[in-house]
């Protein structure tokens, strides 16, 4: 690593902390979908199935699209961009549940495709983007090949960490004492502060 400071910006902590932030408001985002989705299309099985799905595609397509981009531009200034725009696309995504909904809702279409639909449209984006933060990570704390496992064990654990905070504080706490809207702006505003944060950091270093 290019310096030995437990809070350098290639640093396992720092690193560490943010796939934690990622994983922590990914799982925040998909239990908190359930209320964006149930006012158009109801709340079963179908949609949460949709909700599920589309952000395990955008997992898919984030992790192959991070993987790409931390190879060609392994600086550690992609994790600021990154986390930043993973919140602006959460922020957007509540505007574009609220957008489409009525117009979802008042299609006769199957249910199974409306659900995808909307699913595909909200979710999808602020999950691909969130997915990609963890590879690219791993590469910008990448010192050599003979710690990739280490590292990239340690951060998935973070992350996985992160999913397991995330779900049990929105689920048991969020949804029971906050609304929606706030609970969700306020983890979109602190991925976008993180990630500027860490621009303005990497600058300086």
């Amino acid at each position: 690593m290019v310096t030995s400071s437990r809070f350098a910006p290639n640093s396992p902590m720092i690193l560490g902390a943010f796939v934690f932030l990622s994983g922590f408001t990914m799982m925040a985002f998909e239990i908190m979908a359930a209320r964006l989705i149930s006012p158009f299309l109801g709340s079963s099985l179908q949609t949460w199935t949709a909700v599920i799905a589309s952000v395990l595609l955008g997992i898919i397509v984030g992790s192959r699209v991070g993987g790409y981009l931390a190879d060609r531009f392994h600086h550690a200034r992609l994790l600021g961009f990154l986390l930043a725009a993973s919140g602006l696309l959460a922020a957007a995504a509540y505007g574009i549940a609220f957008l489409i909904g009525p117009i979802i809702s008042a299609s006769t279409l199957p249910l199974p495709l409306l659900t995808v639909t909307f699913g595909v449209l909200v979710f999808f984006p602020p999950a691909a983007i969130s997915a990609s933060i963890t590879p690219a990570a791993v590469r910008v704390g990448l010192d050599s090949l003979q710690n990739t496992g280490r590292l990239y064990g340690m951060l998935g654990a973070w992350n996985s960490a992160g999913s397991i905070f995330g779900t049990y504080l929105t689920g048991f706490v969020f949804q029971a004492y906050l609304s929606t809207k706030l609970v969700w702006f306020s983890l979109a505003v602190l991925l976008v502060v993180a990630g500027c944060l860490h621009l303005i950091r990497v600058r300086r270093v």
